[in-house]
């Protein structure tokens, strides 16, 4: 707050980035943007969020008169030559009227909704089919706009990336596909294009009408910040490809893809780059199963403080009987590496079953010195609204999936591609007198009772060459990053094993075989070569039994 009580500048910034989730876009993006309405200068265009009004600046520049523009935040000044409304788009009334409609709409997380639009969007009917509570406002903003098109309208937007590819965009990439399609995206990757953001951003143009064209793909993978050049790249990329289906050139990248079916997610694969799981997919799906129909999945534990909680190898000699029953020993993402941990687990305080200060000094008194050093910063953790004992870990979720099996699959929970040119998923099994768990950084996989195929199995995959390709190209990213958490975990199709076909269960215990080589002798990648082998094997295998008459 400023001094004299009323908010700062920067304050009443960041108050409007959470309700209204103002970025305002460049000119230049604006610009670029506008040259891509394929409609005549007479048409009706709609901009439903337009802040001090830079789209229509460039329509107006670009030629365009017949502009209809709305913006809820009344204080924003418009710099345009056309009055706006100031008005909430979502409250009016959807009618197919627009041969355009162009913008950047609002990027606001569900939990920064206002109250009553998320009762809204939960209980009207014309918005709970599309729009859930893992989503965003950008959702809405999408989903209405298309329904203010007419047939053969145009809808062009820059957004964050996430609703292409997220379980819970599903719906909504499915509404737009049933009713019309996807013309051109632009990934612009790590680029950075407003002020302070780190999400992956993407410019789209959709169609709302349903003809099953290719799609224009451009991919720009640099870490620098975006000028106009980069665009004015597209544009004659864009161009090109008209007549070329596949362009390369450095850090750009240009293709032609199928028009996307369902609510798939929107993560093309480039024509040169095919992968035998893509193909599975299309071709065979019986073969595979999702991963989160065969594993519960969850991530690790909270203990809110880490560094207060790991006691070292001197403190570890000195532990009375019951401080011995209390450690437990963990694993961090930065502890794990392919099939093989790097580095061995940590031992952890674990208390969270003395209720009363008083006797958790007097069972653990050794615990009780050394926690004690951290107290206040342990008071001072975030609780989750419960009351949680200064001693406790404050969130131990999903300890039960480390408890119930003694074989897991450990991966981090974000991995960056680009740093180690591989994703980490590590093998862990209980040994006598050593539970594993992990913290919240790292991910647990464990495999359901009733599935035959072997953890080593499904780790030896997940580790293989062609898995990882997968997981690049289809996985879920923002900003390089890779999320590992249960949602784009629980989507990866794994292989299932036929054992009544003798090929096939020799293949999953030679893989079994070879995961446990390498845990034996911590030496993984001597056995990720011939892992590949016999996955390639088990899928001409596949492939083979898919093409008998």
């Amino acid at each position: 707050m400023s001094e004299g009580g009323g908010m700062s500048k920067s304050e009443e910034n960041d108050t409007k980035l959470k309700s209204y989730g103002q970025y305002f876009t460049p000119k230049r993006v604006a610009d670029f943007m506008v040259s891509l309405i394929s409609h005549p200068k007479d048409a009706k265009v709609l901009e439903p969020c337009a802040g001090e009004g830079v789209f229509i600046e460039s329509l107006w520049r670009a030629g365009f008169r017949n502009i209809v523009a709305y913006e809820i935040d009344k204080t924003l000044p418009n710099k345009s030559p056309v009055p706006i409304e100031y008005r909430n788009f979502l409250e009016i009334p959807a009618r197919e009227r627009f041969d355009v409609v162009i913008g950047n709409p609002p990027y606001v997380r569900w939990k920064n909704i206002p109250k009553e639009w998320r009762n809204m969007f939960k209980t009207n009917p014309y918005w709970n089919k599309v729009i859930n509570g893992l989503g965003d406002l950008t959702y809405a903003f999408i989903y209405h706009s298309v329904n203010m098109l007419k047939q053969g309208g145009e809808l062009i937007f820059i957004t964050p990336f996430f609703w292409t590819e997220t379980v819970h965009g599903k719906q909504l990439r499915k509404y737009l596909i049933e009713r019309g399609d996807l013309e051109l995206l632009i990934n612009f990757n790590e680029m950075r294009i407003f002020p302070k953001v780190s999400s992956t951003i993407i410019i789209f143009k959709y169609v709302k009408e349903k003809r099953n064209r290719s799609v224009k793909i451009v991919n720009i993978r640099a870490k620098e910040k975006l000028v106009p050049h980069h665009l004015k790249k597209v544009q004659r990329l864009l161009e090109r490809l008209k007549s070329c289906e596949d362009i390369q050139e450095g850090i750009y990248e240009a293709y032609m893809h199928d028009q996307f079916k369902g609510g798939e997610q929107w993560k093309p694969l480039p024509p040169n780059n095919s992968n035998p799981i893509i193909e599975l997919e299309t071709e065979q799906p019986e073969v595979l199963t999702p991963l989160g129909e065969m594993a519960d999945i969850g991530n690790g534990m909270v203990s809110g403080l880490d560094k207060a909680f790991i006691i070292n190898q001197d403190e570890l000699k000195v532990l009375t009987p019951e401080e011995r029953k209390r450690i437990i020993w963990v694993y961090k993402a930065k502890t794990l590496n392919r099939i093989v941990p790097e580095e061995p687990s940590i031992p952890y305080i674990y208390a969270n079953d003395i209720k009363e200060e008083s006797i958790f000094e007097q069972l653990c008194p050794n615990f009780y010195t050394h926690l004690s050093r951290y107290k206040d910063k342990l008071l001072a953790r975030y609780n989750y609204g419960r009351d949680i004992p200064w001693w406790h870990w404050v969130f131990p979720r999903n300890k039960h999936l480390f408890e119930n099996h003694s074989e897991k699959i450990l991966v981090p929970s974000k991995e960056r591609y680009d740093s180690k040119g591989y994703f980490r998923f590590t093998y862990i099994c209980d040994t006598k007198g050593k539970r594993y768990y992990a913290t919240q950084d790292v991910t647990v996989i464990a495999l359901r009772g009733r599935v035959k195929e072997s953890t080593k199995y499904v780790v030896g995959l997940l580790n293989s060459s062609v898995y990882q390709d997968y997981i690049l190209h289809k996985g879920f990213s923002r900003g390089g990053v890779y999320d590992f958490s249960e949602r784009p975990l629980a989507t990866i199709p794994i292989i299932r094993i036929d054992f009544s076909n003798e090929k096939e269960a020799k293949i999953h215990d030679e893989i079994t075989a070879m995961v446990e080589k390498a845990v034996k002798t911590k030496k993984a990648l001597e056995y990720i070569t011939k892992i590949d082998e016999y996955v390639a094997e088990l899928i001409e295998v596949k492939q083979s039994l898919g093409n008998l008459p």
